[in-house]
């Protein structure tokens, strides 16, 4: 395995397919390079000067910094990419686009009737992906 697309959004699952214990543990384990990877929606540039930035890509830049610095810890090769669009669709082509060999995306966790009105990003990752896909679940509270 060389290349691991961890996607994050900043919820609880997401941080945990970050983590020593999930997706970067798994990057030290095989040698692999990780990309993280966070999805926002589209942002409308023309309400921003040059050069300024939208509080949706603040909130991004801190979310991917603070995965970074994760693999960074665990002496894991790593770098970070904002995109914008449908958070499933994205992922998958950002895995596509780097040849990642696998992605990791975390589940929220919602109940079976919850995630069939409202959609699940992990699912619809698992069904369109052309690669292993790892979805890590949310952990119980010790």
């Amino acid at each position: 395995m060389q290349m691991i697309l961890i996607a994050t959004d900043g919820s609880v699952c997401g941080q945990q397919a970050e983590d020593e214990d999930e997706g970067v543990a798994l990057a030290v384990a095989t040698g692999a390079r990780v990309v993280f990877v966070h999805v926002q929606p589209e942002v409308d540039s023309s309400r921003y000067q040059p050069g300024e930035v939208s509080e949706q890509t603040e909130e991004s830049h801190f979310l991917l910094d603070r995965a970074l610095a994760k693999a960074l810890q665990a002496g894991v090769d790593a770098e970070s990419e904002i995109v914008e669009g449908s958070p499933a669709q994205e992922i998958v082509d950002a895995a596509k686009l780097r040849g990642a060999d696998m992605i990791i995306v975390g589940s929220r966790g919602l109940g079976t009737i919850s995630s069939m009105f409202l959609g699940s990003v992990s699912r619809d990752v698992l069904s369109e992906a052309d690669r292993p896909v790892l979805i890590v679940k949310e952990k119980p509270a010790p």
